[in-house]
């Protein structure tokens, strides 16, 4: 992309005022001293871009007073009635348009971004009807009226989705891409990529860095967050699916073996048992199935024969069911009993991992202070005493506990493996109590059914009825529970081929993850990143870099900053404490040198053949030759910037508002000049 034009356009009583400039394809310099109004111009311009959050804020805020305010004009003072800044962009494909957005105005807020089609300000075509879009509301980087996902659009790029700070994914928002591309004056030569706006961005340099070299890295992370979102999705699923099948076990007395309660890739619904407990002895569903069956035939002949039986058998019959009754009833205490037991001994396991939790949470903590005070040489820290200097023992129990005594790394290994032993046994404890309950709820059951039967069976005999109604009662009872277990197994065998169809998507989604790399970066990630350093360096040289050995430098895999010796390389800072204690080592200049080479070796290498990144190729930069940059450094830097074919540059600098210093470091060069007499903003029919 490059930027055409901008123009400045601000309405008072004494006519209309501004600015309007052009810029090369190639180098523009844009050249004023500190109080003509360069950082006005430089400003108005990324305002006009929608990018003034690298600036500090966001609208018109951040604009000096003389935009939207008052401007002085030949020793007077002149009211801003309304302003606005026009800015001209062509993208890769030839295509042009302009952007207008309002400073100062009664009617359009700075929200508000028109974009219109054409080159207005360089070929002064017709505005015509703009096309509205707005900035920073939710939306605006992914609505299609959103100013953002235009623009991200009309660059070319297709911005992915990156880790946040709290987990999530979040788009890798325009406005951190430019960040590498517009560095102002007041803070952008603080770090090589300075006021990344925060969007809650995971290690947002980085991403920044990546995007603009072209590394696989993205691809890799949506495939592995595509991956993470089907594993959140079968995990969903496998619970729902075995939270409806024990619920429906639960209803009949019904207990699961078999089946684990998380997903798993390899399922054999051969080997899951639907089973009937009475606490002692577990029978199989169809096993039960058949003793019900058999037992509903055996009251169907009995209620043939009732008619016939004599009084001392229904006497046997109401005995019988009166044994199995108390029989029962002594199993249900039993049970409800042991019940009770367990969920206090589950009490008490989860007692005693908090407390096991807490020890070793302060144990950890001491480790660290005393790690901590052994780095600071505190004498205490390593068992010394600080006054006497003897040995002092890392106990509190010395001379009360005899024997060996644990120290902390000892101690804390300890206390997490008694951690995780209390979670084993409070998962295997929960796991006890849910097949109790099934058991004391089937017992239960049983319990009511063999009442009801009794109490039948009293009726018949002190009636004397023809007809058994303890037998009607009984059959009626069984064939509802027939009907029941029926149901649960067709809806079981449904479940099944579910469990089945999750444990294969499950096998998918490992084997997926396995053909992932291990690595951070792939072996053409890693040749970028090689190339990148190589251009690093050079331009580090070219620029007259001193604090280190250039040839010692390297690009960190981990933080895709130049590093020398594992320390990252940036301006010197000594301690107040300790005055030999650098962290860092640069000087404030050189470090700027370093910011130059690491901007101007991210469009190198993305313009490399065979390594094609996604720079859009252009560079803002406000008062690069910061700290009293030597004239040859400027100068060596503006040579770079002309010899890199197809990147536009748009420096704005004083040059120590020396003549020589500029003359200095532009002899020969070619390069296109904007420069002014007086102040930036003049009438616009001058």
């Amino acid at each position: 992309m490059k930027i055409r034009a901008v123009k400045l356009r601000i309405t008072t009583a004494q006519g209309e005022f501004g600015f309007k400039f052009e810029f090369s394809r190639g180098l523009t310099v844009i050249r004023g001293s500190n109080s003509s109004g360069k950082s006005t111009l430089y400003n108005t311009l990324i305002y006009g871009l929608g990018m003034e959050e690298l600036i500090g804020g966001k609208g018109e805020k951040v604009l000096n007073y003389a935009v939207k305010e008052y401007f002085v004009q030949d020793d007077s003072r002149v009211n801003v009635e309304s302003s606005e800044v026009f800015v001209e962009l062509e993208n890769t494909s030839g295509r042009s348009v302009t952007l207008r957005r309002a400073i100062r105005d009664s009617v359009r807020q700075s929200k508000l971004m028109e974009i219109f089609d054409g080159a207005h300000l360089t070929e002064c075509t017709e505005l015509g009807t703009p096309r509205p879009t707005y900035l920073f509301d939710p939306g605006s980087a992914q609505k299609q009226e959103g100013y953002f996902q235009f623009l991200e659009g009309f660059m070319g790029f297709q911005l992915p989705q990156v880790p946040a700070t709290n987990g999530s994914l979040v788009k890798l928002y325009l406005q951190t891409i430019f960040a590498a591309l517009a560095v102002e004056q007041k803070r952008g030569w603080t770090d090589y990529i300075a006021n990344i706006p925060f969007f809650g961005i995971r290690d947002a340099r980085i991403r920044v860095t990546e995007f603009l070299l072209g590394l696989g890295v993205f691809e890799r992370q949506a495939k592995r967050a595509a991956l993470d979102a089907d594993s959140m999705s079968i995990d969903s699923d496998w619970r729902k699916a075995y939270d409806i099948l024990r619920q429906a076990a639960n209803t009949n007395g019904i207990v699961i073996e078999g089946i684990s309660a998380t997903p798993v890739s390899r399922f054999d619904p051969n080997t899951v048992m639907l089973v009937k407990s009475d606490g002692k002895t577990k029978t199989t569903l169809l096993d039960r199935v058949g003793n019900l069956r058999a037992e509903h035939n055996a009251l169907g002949e009995k209620a043939d024969a009732y008619g016939k039986a004599s009084g001392a058998e229904a006497l046997q019959e109401l005995e019988a069911t009166s044994n199995e009754l108390q029989r029962l009833s002594v199993l249900h205490e039993r049970a409800t009993t042991n019940l009770t037991l367990q969920r206090a001994a589950l009490d008490e396991l989860r007692l005693l991992l908090a407390e096991a939790s807490e020890d070793l949470e302060r144990n950890k903590t001491a480790l660290k202070l005393r790690n901590l005070g052994a780095q600071m040489e505190v004498e205490v820290a390593t068992d010394h005493c600080p006054t006497c200097h003897q040995s002092v023992h890392d106990t509190l129990l010395l001379g009360i506990v005899t024997g060996p005594q644990m120290d902390l790394n000892t101690n804390i290994a300890y206390l997490d493996s008694q951690r995780r032993m209390l979670q084993n046994q409070i998962n295997g404890a929960v796991e006890e109590i849910r097949q109790s309950e099934i058991t004391v709820s089937d017992v239960a059951t049983r319990l009511a059914a063999t009442h009801d039967y009794r109490n039948s069976l009293r009726g018949d005999v002190s009636t004397g009825v023809a007809e058994s109604r303890a037998i009607v009662r009984r059959q009626i009872q069984i064939e509802l529970e027939l009907s029941n277990l029926q149901a649960f197994n067709t809806q079981a065998g449904v479940l099944m081929l579910t469990f089945g169809e999750i444990a294969a998507r499950l096998a998918a989604n490992q084997a997926g993850r396995r053909a992932l790399p291990k690595e951070s970066y792939s072996d053409a990630d890693m040749l970028r990143i090689s190339l990148f350093e190589k251009y690093f360096r050079s331009n580090a040289s070219s620029f007259g870099y001193e604090s280190a050995d250039i040839a010692d430098i390297r690009i960190s895999l981990d933080t895709l900053t130049p590093i020398l010796s594992e320390l990252e390389l940036r301006e010197i800072v000594r301690s107040k404490l300790q005055e030999t204690s650098l962290t860092a080592d640069s000087s404030a200049s050189d470090f700027v040198r370093l910011i130059w080479s690491y901007l101007l070796a991210l469009y190198q290498t993305s313009a490399t053949a065979g390594f094609e990144g996604q720079h859009p190729g252009f560079l803002l930069m406000d008062e690069p030759g910061q700290h009293s940059m030597r004239s040859a450094s400027q100068r060596a830097l503006l040579q770079q910037l002309i010899g890199q074919r197809g990147l536009q540059a748009i420096i704005a600098a004083s040059f120590d508002e020396d003549e020589s210093v500029f003359m200095t470091a532009t002899a020969g060069l070619n390069f296109q000049l904007i420069q002014w007499e007086g102040k930036v903003i003049q009438p616009l029919n001058a």
